[in-house]
């Protein structure tokens, strides 16, 4: 009699876990928001330019056209674009708070 109620009561136990197991794998995850943000950066201009942001240099020597810049973090960041033969032939700045998704930054130099 003790061994069938041993028996019985490790059987109960297995099935408890594995009802368990098999419950906790059916949860939802909910992922958490984005925290950065992709950017397109538009350059105007006729020479060849330096972008920077943060004074971070992340695009060198290129032409006007736009360019992405992905996982960005969110919140401020100042983009700036220089000609690559020094400030006085063609510069421009700008501040732009960058949201998750897509932003767009426009530089004139």
């Amino acid at each position: 009699m003790k061994k069938n109620v041993l028996i019985k009561g490790i059987l109960v136990l297995l099935v408890i876990a594995l009802l368990t197991i098999g419950f906790s794998g059916c949860t939802i995850i909910i992922p958490p928001p984005s925290i950065t943000g992709t950017v397109y950066i538009t350059i105007s201009g006729d020479w060849w330019y330096n972008v920077y942001m943060d004074y971070t240099q992340i695009r060198t020597g290129i032409r006007a056209g736009t360019y992405p810049l992905y996982d960005v973090p969110i919140g401020n960041h100042f983009f700036e674009a220089v000609d690559t033969t020094g400030w006085l032939r063609g510069y421009d700045d700008v501040t732009k708070y960058i949201t998750s998704g897509e932003n767009y930054v426009y530089l004139y130099p």
